[in-house]
């Protein structure tokens, strides 16, 4: 630090007493993010540093400081600006001296082969619009600006509280925490962690407090051998087993502290309730305690970083490295393989790149305070970074020469080296890579499973991701100035189950929707079927072998593979004299090893064999010898080789010709018979084709063990996919469906409708409620009404299938109430005034109910994009508003104004009412442009990567790895990404 501070000129600090108005000192519960730029991956160590707001306490870098105070009027931001100071190596004396020569941490990074170097750090005042820097510490600053700094300052950033939160595991409270005795020793321990030694060794890091007896031991040693030597369970152990509680007590803080209990049926972290009455007992006021040491999901974090994660490359082979715009890698954040891969897939698609790239000022200048908590923002940020390749850092200059390391004590001029900074990333890892930890973090919020540091399905997050883009999207349209389709639109199709009653040929059409397809796999279409029985049945010869401790099995007979009933052992003499092989499935006396000796006969072995000769290994797996055969022999397996295994290979088209082929259907309650169950068979179409295609490959399986497990085979994919043949035409002339399908393909309706009172009404026009069924129902508990409309939603099916519907609509408004009386031929006539099905399926896909869409629609006369406006005004109270409508919009007097008031000119509806008005349908072809991979026996464990396709040549990421894909290993992908290919090029 420097040893005088300039005096301040009064004209600035004038400034700083005008701007001190609105900042804030940062409590325990605050979020500061002073470690990442909310709107970019600038941070303090970035060229120009990082620039916290000391009103909203979240950073920027320069280029979006400006942005910041246009939109705030803060005045006074703290600048941060790292730099790293390189750490000299310890010598030989040094090292032997022992742990007190070096700090812990530079032992433990070095060690690791990781970074040497610390942290030095300058910290300064910033004055906006003018940028006057005031620099740090200065006496004359005002006290609550100090505080402000200071606060900041000492403060865990945001972006680690989110890193540290995934690894928290729910803690139980102990059962030992109730009615703890805790033994009078007269013990009172000291405040200050400069007094804390183990009882035990005289360490003073890693101090456990137990609770119950007093005393200061140890923890238990790292992985890496550093943290502690155990004493403090080895106090838990001599003690009879009886005081299992313990708390770190570098970890105390007036919100806690880490608890751990040695007891055998708990044997983890648990929590204390009572926690600042027994610290109580001992003189510790946990009040007054400050946190001085890691807590255990920190140290569980630290680790995490620190680990090698596998680098998967393509046959071994050295790939190309690439960087720059649009090949940025992600860092993986731990098992967030899954998310790294889907993210780069979404963001290389111009739909999305011309969404949140090309509109990223428009998106963050209109963002609200909460920039953390807002979708558009991360998102935008994450596709500026790998669009842009602006990764907040360059890489470093090289080192002068006869540049000599700092030591950890000097530092730069003017900085303060932090010496507990954690290790950050590798100079190419934070130039080629960015860290995605607050868009992972908000993605994941409110989900069990994205949340938290587990593998995940990629398949699963991609629709997650679609579906919650697509919700925000909704929600912020005016801002991000939705004219277009939504960015699920590109993935979004709809799929056609053509179902068809053997007993009475009629048929039936339903309609899903769906953002990939997720695709069987059949077997028995693979390519190689005899390849790959060949190769399973001489790895069951291979088995029998090493289980007979016999080393070679000859077959005379050309039969179909088979396993031998028995083996007898073949033994080598070393004079290569004649063998006998009485397997019964065949005699063969003239087999003779040929052992490998020194001059010629070593040279012989190592030529290549000849006819009728095959190499022999022995124990290291080499080829020692050449075992020659009869010209019989028609099969011949050797134990001790090393084959590559030979996977079954399907092709693509006979995936999805099982997907749109015809299959049995038992069961099947049809209209025509009066609901009566039949057999039907069913098939599927493409209603329409999207932009981009997803396919998800059903590689797992649940086995008879109930445990997911992989299926061995590869897939035969095509550059490029003709889909044409698959699409739908609908009902064909002369056809006959079924009587609920003849109203709806009158009306131009899909076959889904809404769960409204008034489709309620419409129904009981035409269907009775099965008196039995309705009272099997309300014998459940459920009111008689409610068990009607379950009756005619479900055409009086099944029990289950009835209460089931209960079950699904029991909370609708109005669900209850008493069914209309049948109407006269004017309220028949009421099916046809419904909102328009597709509109519907539409505001549904945005996250809304079928009935809060109904509603929405018939407030605005059928206009969807004033229907959806509608919805977002009204999210305070949106069953409410619904219930209004459709308690008012049975009258057609009440209906018509607003009708009118949704019409153009002509008096037509303004929103789209054809059928594929919801979708993004074009041509049927498509070609592959990504996949995704996965590496491991189940999902919930192993390795993504992905390979995208980018001007011509295939590229993988893995995580933060970019390179050129060589030998692009497409028959191994769980997903598959087809771009539909132009009409015009079609």
């Amino acid at each position: 630090m420097s040893d005088a501070t300039p005096a301040v000129d009064e004209s600035v600090l004038a400034i700083v007493r005008t701007g001190m108005k609105t900042i804030k000192v940062a409590g325990h519960h605050d979020r500061v993010y002073k470690e990442e730029c909310c709107y970019s991956f600038d941070t303090p160590e970035s060229p120009e540093g990082l620039f916290v707001n000391l009103t909203t306490l979240q950073g920027f870098g320069a280029q979006y400081v400006g942005l910041d105070h246009e939109r705030t009027s803060n005045v006074l931001y703290l600048h941060e600006l790292w730099h790293r100071v390189p750490v000299e190596e310890p010598s030989a004396t040094a090292a032997a001296s022992g742990p007190a020569s070096t700090p812990r941490l530079e032992q433990l990074v070095m060690a690791m082969g990781g970074p040497k170097f610390t942290l030095g750090k300058r910290h300064s005042l910033v004055l906006m619009p003018g940028r006057q820097v005031v620099q740090l510490p200065c006496p004359d600053l005002p006290e609550r600006v100090i505080q402000a700094i200071n606060a900041v300052i000492a403060h865990d950033s945001a972006t680690q509280q989110d890193a540290e939160a995934v690894w928290e595991e729910e803690r139980k409270v102990s059962k030992y925490a109730g009615g703890l005795v805790q033994l009078h020793t007269g013990r009172k321990v000291s405040p200050h962690p400069k007094d804390w030694t183990c009882d035990e060794s005289g360490l003073a890091e890693n101090l456990w407090l137990n609770l119950h007896t007093g005393f200061i031991g140890s923890g238990r040693a790292n992985w890496d051998g550093s943290g502690g030597n155990g004493s403090a369970l080895r106090h838990f152990e001599a003690t009879g087993k009886q005081h299992p509680l313990a708390v770190k007590l570098g970890t105390i803080t007036p919100s806690g502290g880490d608890v751990f209990s040695y007891a055998e049926d708990e044997n983890d972290m648990v929590t204390d309730p009572d926690l600042a009455q027994h610290l109580s007992h001992w003189g510790i006021n946990m009040m007054q305690m400050e946190k001085t040491e890691k807590t255990m999901a920190e140290l569980q974090l630290d680790l995490n970083i620190s680990y090698e994660f596998n680098k998967i490359t393509e046959g071994g082979g050295k790939l190309q490295p690439l960087e720059g715009p649009g090949l940025i890698g992600l860092v993986n954040l731990g098992s967030s393989c899954y998310m790294n891969s889907v993210l780069q897939v979404l963001c290389c698609l111009p739909e999305v790149q011309s969404r949140y790239v090309d509109s990223a000022g428009t998106i963050f200048s209109s963002a609200p305070q909460d920039l953390a908590t807002d979708l558009p923002t991360q998102l935008a940020k994450v596709a500026v970074a790998l669009s842009t390749g602006r990764t907040g850092h360059t890489a470093p200059a090289a080192p002068a020469a006869a540049a000599a390391p700092a030591t950890a004590a000097a530092g730069a001029e003017g900085m303060e080296v932090d010496l507990e900074a954690p290790p950050a990333l590798p100079d190419d890892e934070r130039v080629k890579a960015i860290r995605p930890q607050a868009f992972k973090s908000l993605v994941g919020q409110g989900h069990s499973e994205f949340s938290s540091m587990r593998q995940q399905d990629a398949a699963e997050y991609f629709t997650h991701l679609v579906d919650k883009v697509a919700r925000s999207e909704h929600a912020h349209s005016e801002r991000l100035g939705l004219g277009c389709a939504p960015t699920s639109s590109a993935f979004k199709f709809e799929v056609e189950d053509r179902t068809q009653c053997l007993e009475s040929g009629r048929v039936s059409y339903r309609h899903s929707e769906s953002t990939l397809l997720m695709l069987n796999i059949p077997l028995d279409a693979a390519t190689n079927q005899a390849e790959v029985a060949l190769y399973k049945d001489r790895e069951a010869k291979r088995r029998c072998l090493l289980a007979a401790d016999a080393d070679v099995y000859i077959s005379a007979t050309a039969t179909a593979p088979h396993v031998p009933n028995s083996i007898t052992t073949i033994q080598a003499d070393s004079g290569g004299s004649p063998l006998d092989n009485d397997d019964a499935s065949g005699t063969v006396t003239d087999v003779i090893i040929e052992d490998a000796g020194e001059g010629e006969t070593a040279a012989a072995a190592a030529a290549a064999p000849a006819e009728g000769q095959h190499p022999v290994p022995s124990g290291g797996g080499a080829a020692q010898g050449l075992l020659s055969v009869p010209s019989s022999a028609r099969d011949v397996v050797i134990a001790d080789v090393d084959e590559e295994p030979v996977v079954a290979s399907v092709p693509l088209e006979a995936c999805l010709a099982m997907f749109a082929g015809a299959e049995v259907v038992d069961d099947y309650r049809s209209a025509a018979l009066g609901g009566r169950k039949g057999s039907a068979t069913k098939r599927s179409r493409f209603s329409t084709f999207p932009p981009y295609l997803v396919l998800q490959m059903q590689r797992y399986f649940q086995d008879q063990d109930w445990t997911y497990k992989k299926l061995e085979v590869l897939i035969e994919v095509p550059d490029i996919l003709d889909l044409t043949a698959l699409r739908s035409s609908g009902p064909e002339p002369g056809e006959l469906l079924q009587p609920d399908d003849v109203s709806a393909t009158a009306s131009a309706q899909s076959a889904t409708a809404p769960s409204t009172a008034l489709s309620a009404a419409a129904a009981a026009a035409a269907i009775t409620p099965d008196p039995a069924l309705v009272e099997s129902l309300v014998e459940l508990g459920f009111g008689e009404n409610l068990c009607k409309r379950a009756a005619i939603a479900t055409k009086n099916g099944s029990l289950e299938e009835s209460a089931t519907w209960v079950l699904t609509h029991m909370e609708d408004p109005g669900v209850d109430d008493p069914l209309p009386a049948p109407k006269s031929s004017s309220v028949a006539a009421a099916p046809e005034s419904l909102p328009d099905a597709e509109k519907v399926q539409m505001l549904t896909s945005m996250g809304f109910s079928d009935l809060h869409a109904t509603g929405a629609l018939k407030a605005c006369g059928d206009n969807i994009e004033r229907a959806a406006d509608w919805l977002f005004s009204h999210m305070d109270d949106l069953d409410s508003a619904v219930a209004k409508v459709m308690s008012t919009s049975a009258s057609p007097s009440a209906a018509a104004p607003a009708a009118a008031a949704g019409s153009g000119s002509n008096g037509a509806a303004t929103g789209s009412g054809s059928k594929r008005g919801a979708y993004v349908d074009g041509s049927g072809r498509y070609e592959l442009v990504s996949f995704v991979s996965h590496m491991g026996s189940n999902l919930g464990c192993g390795h993504y990567v992905c390979h995208i396709k980018k001007d011509g040549r295939w590229v993988i990421f893995n995580d933060e790895k970019v390179a050129v894909s060589e030998k692009p290993p497409r028959e191994y992908g769980y997903l598959y990404m087809f771009k539909r290919i132009p009409e015009s090029t079609a």
